[in-house]
């Protein structure tokens, strides 16, 4: 992997063979060669995702840390966007003072990128450890410093020895890959780096074995994404089976970050964004992990908990705790279950999330007619013949996208759902056709593990009873698109040799 030796990241092409630009069928996604869906592209593209986002949205999660972003002011603005959410994490974590995000820019100009931008660097670099003294300073370089062959990692370890805060740095230009979900990498390899392997202290030794007797401990790698009732819902689970658990590395300090290479198991809550991490930890640590489900749903759930009880030799226990959560579960959802029954859904989101949100939906009686990943990988493939055989061989449409809200529209307008699940920005275009929505997770409520089986049951119930502003948005703005782009195909512009998915009828 490299992350001792390496001091860039290699992008999701070349290390996992994901892919960006896919149009098909559920059934067929399996099928497909990796190396062809690792080379298709767009003929047109309306929207991205740079990778620097999600690596400054992990690493501004880092308490009293400050972030500086070497290169345009441009790049460094979105630190404004993501203050109000890093905040409202702290909040909700018990930190009733919590305070905005600590974020720089080096703000480069025409003069230093003919000159280059490396004593600005250094000079901003001092200044913000002389005025805020933050726990730590973590640089992101940007395309522009790449560009013009700034040293990055010179200018950090020439003021390593002049500096007692700890200096992190990452490259995310994002020139350099396609999949933005090489972030997730470049914000791990900054923390783990920076803190392990570059820290003054040095990297801590390996964990002595186990004592007879003793609780195991184990690491749940959280997402920046991810909201304290989540945290503690995954918490309380394995707390009843008898397993210590430490939260990280998102929201998490110094001292907690080295505290994690001492685990007895590292545990995954979602395989596409913890692989990296995970395999850094085994090969340097020797810790073992679980990474290939995610908590949602009663089946994902379980199959979860059990992975993490066999490690232990604690599946009696493991499988007695979640009969009786099961039940109480089910019993929980029964009066939703007949406005859900038959719900045709489609689901938006990053490919795991949206996948086994898929799976909870259909435990919940409701049929999956089409899905959007962000992006694909290898994490993802078995998934989808998996809702594909839970509807008894009913296939849907797959759209694999960075977004493209062009595809997504003409998408929706062939396969109609009842029920629309995404992120924020994705429901916004479903909303203004008229359909019913639901955000696939928000901070403030449960979402995984058995209470958020209840909690996305009871919203999809109540938003499906009252969509009525929906409806009327529909009614009130005009089409975003011209007629004759919905007479086509939506993966036309997709230069593949795939075949196209029979996406023209209601029932694809």
């Amino acid at each position: 992997m490299g992350l001792k030796t390496d001091k860039v990241v290699p992008g999701r092409e070349d290390r996992v063979q994901a892919c960006m630009a896919h149009g098909g069928c559920a059934s067929g996604i399996g099928g497909q060669d990796k190396i062809c869906l690792k080379n298709n592209e767009r003929g047109f593209s309306q929207a991205g995702l740079c990778q620097l986002l999600p690596t400054l949205g992990m690493l501004l999660t880092l308490p009293e840390t400050a972030v500086i972003v070497h290169g345009a002011i441009g790049c460094g603005s979105t630190g404004f966007a993501m203050n109000t959410s890093i905040k409202l994490h702290h909040l909700l974590r018990g930190n009733p003072n919590a305070k905005d995000s600590l974020w720089f820019t080096t703000n480069l100009d025409e003069s230093d990128v003919v000159h280059g931008g490396e004593k600005r660097l250094e000079e901003t670099i001092l200044a913000v450890h002389e005025k805020y003294r933050p726990a730590s300073i973590i640089v992101l370089q940007s395309c522009t410093p790449s560009i013009i062959g700034d040293d990055l990692v010179g200018v950090i370890e020439k003021l390593r020895p002049q500096i007692d805060t700890p200096l992190l740095y990452s490259h995310c230009e994002g020139f350099k890959t396609k999949v933005w979900a090489t972030g997730y990498d470049v914000a791990f390899h900054a923390m783990f780096n920076g803190f392990i392997e570059r820290d003054k202290e040095g990297p801590p030794p390996r964990k002595a074995p186990r004592k007879p007797g003793e609780r195991p401990q184990v690491n749940i790698i959280n997402l920046a994404s991810m909201g304290k009732p989540d945290e503690l819902e995954l918490e309380r689970i394995l707390n009843s089976i008898g397993i210590d658990v430490v939260i990280g590395p998102n929201f998490a300090d110094r001292e907690k970050i080295r505290s994690m290479t001492q685990a007895d198991l590292n545990v995954s809550v979602c395989p596409t964004h913890d692989d990296y991490l995970i395999e850094y930890l085994h090969e340097e640590y020797g810790i073992p992990y679980v990474l290939k489900d995610m908590p949602i749903g009663l089946e994902n759930t379980r199959n979860w908990v059990l992975d993490i009880a066999r490690h232990f030799g604690l599946e009696d226990k493991a499988l007695a705790f979640i009969e009786t959560e099961e039940a109480k579960a089910r019993q929980a959802v029964q009066r939703f279950l007949p406005q859900l029954k038959g719900v045709r859904v489609f689901l938006s989101a990053g490919e795991f999330r949206a996948l086994v949100t898929g799976g909870l939906f259909q435990e919940l009686g409701m049929e999956i007619v089409g899905l959007r990943s962000y992006h694909h990988d290898d994490f993802g493939t078995d998934f989808y013949r998996k809702l594909v055989q839970a509807q008894d061989g009913k296939d849907f449409p797959i759209d694999i996208a960075n977004f493209q809200p062009f595809e997504l529209v003409n998408l929706l307008k062939k396969v109609e759902p009842d029920l629309f699940c995404g992120h924020v920005f994705d429901n916004a275009w479903a909303a203004r056709l008229g359909y019913p929505c639901i955000t696939i997770f928000r901070i403030f409520d449960h979402y995984l593990g058995y209470r958020g089986f209840y909690e996305v049951a009871k919203k999809a119930a109540r938003n499906l009873k009252n969509h009525n502003f929906n409806k009327k948005l529909s009614q009130n703005v005009r089409d975003a698109y011209k007629k004759e782009w919905y007479a086509k195909s939506p993966f036309a512009y997709i230069k593949s040799d795939s075949p196209e998915p029979p996406g023209e009828s209601r029932a694809a």
